[in-house]
């Protein structure tokens, strides 16, 4: 019986950050030549070039976004590995090259550097993003919010890199004016900012949605069993190579890590936020990476992690993320009002130490 467990080494990056992918370095191709490039994958990449038995798993990993990848799918037919990994990167790169605020022309920066009232016509893939993302600030009103960018950078946990003494209140108050998901326009995938100063960062949604997207292209290329995992961010299809489960193990909330938790996922997604890898130590204090939209500050509260499950990994990852913004009592509220399946570890006064909290939805699926 497999367990798959992600040991983050470069976990402070997963809910903070994306960055240009360290592998792949050519320029996001264009609309046109990409979907010309995808079709004749998908018409090549189950397509025999040798023969792989039945059941056999292959992997498939690197970095991308500022963290690893792993991908595991299991065969069931002749395929082509060196086109299917040629896919699952161009999926991957392309989420990358379009919403990543460390690439100057990628999609999402184009944008922040727009004038108000100014209307950019998004591509699809951003397009969607954009729109779950206020679905979800409109559900969580406003513990998920993308505008908080600047925050993110006042803070030093964004493009700018790193600060030495924390923002003063009347830097923060300067910024609640272009902090808020209710200063973008979005309609008909035209989007564009109320006013001057808004900016845009999607790391707490798009590596769930490149998820899901290199889901879809191994579906779209016949694969029936697969677990894409993108720094943390999971979502499996069907069994692993010996027909079992995927078991997937939520980690613990301390520097070294370990086991917390095993859940069999089976055409689940599961992303997990926490606080306790990416933070800042500022007059000795420690500030978490989570910025709260309403206080303008990291969230402060007891919750260490929390582990969504959803049908769609870009949902799971934006709601851990509102959830971590919320803290344990009204996150756990909010998931129990809205049966979602959540998994939480809040600190004790005893160091070291958590107790669980988790929905009755969660609690089925360990059973």
């Amino acid at each position: 019986m497999k367990i798959f467990y992600w040991t983050t080494l470069v976990a402070s990056l997963i809910k903070t950050e994306l960055v240009p992918n360290i592998i792949i370095k050519n320029s996001e191709p264009s609309s046109l030549f990409f979907i010309v490039c995808r079709i004749f994958l998908l018409a090549f990449v189950v397509s025999a070039c040798a023969p792989i038995d039945r059941n056999i798993e292959h992997e498939f990993s690197g970095q991308i976004m500022g963290t690893y990848f792993r991908i595991t799918v299991v065969a069931d037919g002749e395929i082509d590995l060196a086109l299917l990994e040629a896919g699952i990167q161009d999926s991957m790169q392309a989420v990358n090259q379009s919403m990543s605020n460390y690439i100057d022309d990628s999609e999402i920066n184009l944008f922040n550097r727009m004038p108000a009232r100014q209307t950019m016509q998004l591509s699809p893939i951003f397009s969607q993003v954009i729109r779950e993302s206020l679905a979800i600030s409109e559900l969580t009103d406003g513990a998920f919010d993308v505008t908080i960018s600047p925050l993110i950078n006042a803070w030093g946990f964004g493009e700018q890199g790193s600060i030495e003494q924390q923002p003063s209140q009347h830097q923060l108050e300067a910024l609640a004016s272009v902090v808020g998901y209710k200063l973008l326009s979005f309609e008909q995938n035209l989007l564009s900012k109320l006013v001057d100063g808004v900016e845009v960062n999607v790391s707490a949604i798009a590596k769930g949605y490149a998820v899901d997207k290199v889901a879809e292209f191994l579906l779209d290329a016949g694969l029936k069993h697969f677990l894409v995992d993108i720094g943390g961010e999971v979502r499996a299809l069907g069994r692993n190579g010996d027909n079992e489960t995927w078991r997937i193990a939520i980690e613990k909330p301390t520097i070294v890590g370990g086991v917390q938790q095993v859940v069999e996922l089976e055409n689940q997604a599961l992303a997990t936020s926490g606080d306790y890898r990416n933070f800042l130590l500022l007059d000795g204090k420690q500030f978490s990476h989570t910025i709260n939209p309403v206080t303008l500050t990291p969230a402060l509260h007891k919750l260490a992690s929390v582990s969504v499950l959803a049908d769609n990994c870009s949902s799971a990852d934006a709601l851990a993320t509102a959830l971590m913004v919320m803290g344990e009592e009204r996150g756990l509220a909010f998931a129990t009002d809205n049966k979602i399946p959540v998994y939480m570890l809040v600190r004790t006064d005893q160091p070291g130490q958590y107790s669980i909290l988790m929905t009755e939805e969660f609690r089925r699926i360990l059973q």
